[in-house]
Formats: C-alpha cells, structure tokens, sequence
C-alpha cells in the first residue's frame, strides 16, 4: 500500500518524466498535419483525411459515437461530406509530449453548412487528440476525442 508521500513522489516523478519535443520540428510536424487535415476536411476528401491517421484510429465523437479503424474512419467522413460542408477555425491549441506520444488539446469553431442548403449549424467544441510518432519519426492521428461544449 502506497502512502500519501510515495505517491506524491512517484506523481512528481511522473510529471517530471514527461518529456520536452525532440527539437521544435516535432511541433512542426504537428503544425503541418493539423493544416493539412484541415484542408482535406475544406476539401470533402476522405482519403486524404484517412492518410494522416494510423490503421487503428480511434475518434470518439462528441455524442459517444466511435469510430474505430481507418476504414471505418473514412467511410465517417464520407458520410459527413454528403451532409455537410465544413468551416473549422483552431482556436487555441496546447500539446504535451510524453515517449512517443503528443497529445494535442484545441479548442475549435466550427460552422456546418448543409450540402442541399438551408441548414447552418455553429458549434464550438474540444478536442483531445493523441498522436503517435510512427518508426520513421513523422507523427499520425491515433486518437481523437471530441468534447461538445
């Protein structure tokens, strides 16, 4: 059994071991997949989307609904574009790194336009996105937890 003070040091350890990006490329490659992803929602381009995750993604909607695999990722996405045109702003964005693993937490703006008109839904929400350095040291979209405010 643990104490109050083992805790408190194993938990500062903890803290302590989270780690610094290797250099300021890492926040970079981060940068560059969110712009990227971005535009490819812009875009309706599923595939796209689906090419900066890896193969077991798992995106957890903002109303429970999950996603698991990039297949089944795609095919979300498709059905999203059939519906809806999307406007997202980045509004703010932290990331943590820990091993190989960078969690992103953003806050987003985002404006749905239905594809067949009239609809028009604006919503803020939050996300917690987990990215996995991948062997070759790029970064992938491994996790995704939508937050509705």
């Amino acid at each position: 059994m643990r104490t109050s003070a083992s805790f408190q040091v194993q938990r500062e350890a903890d803290l302590n071991s989270i780690s610094n990006p290797d250099s300021d490329s890492d926040i970079s490659k981060i940068a560059a997949i969110r712009e990227a992803w971005s535009a490819a929602v812009q875009a309706n381009d599923a595939d796209r989307v689906a090419a900066f995750v890896t193969d077991d993604v798992v995106f957890v909607h903002g109303n429970g609904r999950c996603v698991c695999g990039k297949e089944e990722l795609k095919a979300d996405f498709r059905k999203s574009f059939a519906r809806f045109d999307f406007d997202r702003k980045l509004l703010s964005a932290e990331i943590i790194f820990r091993d190989k693993w960078a969690f992103q937490i953003c806050e987003v703006e985002s404006m749905l336009t239905g594809v067949r008109g009239g609809m028009h839904v604006q919503a803020r929400s939050r996300a917690v996105i987990a990215f996995a350095r991948q062997r070759d040291t790029s970064w992938k979209v491994a996790r995704i937890l939508e937050l509705l405010d």
